[in-house]
């Protein structure tokens, strides 16, 4: 067992800690994070997260303490859930292997759903309305297509490709994209 514990500078992180042990988690197996206020830079979670592995469980005082927003409360949720770790929050009583704790993370797996499709709608939304307005989006080609040509006809005539790429202040990787190779005789 794992505990995180989050305080605020200022705050005593001692009540957490103690809370986080009571449900049975090492005081050396605790992760204390101070913070500055709500701000979503938190190092000592942002290293435990990657270190859990199927089997483990993270012990939490309240939900509040380990997301910084209901979106990365769904998203972490749901990577724990999906990699095999418990998810304990002692004071609200939500312990991913109970059948309440499972149905609410299987609502949160809904609401992920739900916002990916959201994003992925208004997304397209967006590049409907930009093509009706006539962007196509992405960078603009690095050559005019007359430049394409001559970089062509300079390859054909067996000029190297990073000479052509100098001529046009490009990287060979770029007049690499424009270019088509003679076919092997």
């Amino acid at each position: 067992m794992i505990g995180y514990v989050r305080a605020a500078a200022g705050q005593s992180p001692v009540p957490q800690i103690n809370a986080v042990m009571g449900a049975g988690v090492a005081e050396e197996h605790i992760y204390i994070e101070r913070t500055n206020g709500h701000k979503t830079a938190w190092p000592e979670r942002d290293l435990l997260l990657p270190q859990l592995r199927s089997g483990d469980t993270i012990t939490i005082t309240r939900l509040d303490r380990l997301f910084y927003s209901i979106q990365n409360l769904i998203i972490v949720a749901t990577d724990l859930r999906d990699r095999g770790i418990r998810l304990h929050a002692v004071e609200q009583g939500i312990d991913s292997n109970t059948l309440d704790g499972r149905d609410f993370f299987g609502m949160l797996s809904v609401f992920a759903s739900m916002h990916r499709e959201f994003v992925l709608a208004a997304t397209n939304d967006g590049l409907a309305a930009a093509r009706a307005q006539g962007r196509t989006g992405g960078r603009p080609p690095r050559l005019t297509p007359e430049q394409a040509e001559q970089a062509q006809q300079l390859y054909d005539s067996g000029t190297p490709v990073p000479k052509i790429a100098r001529t046009f202040k490009a990287a060979p990787a770029t007049i690499y994209r424009y270019i088509t190779p003679k076919a092997a005789e």
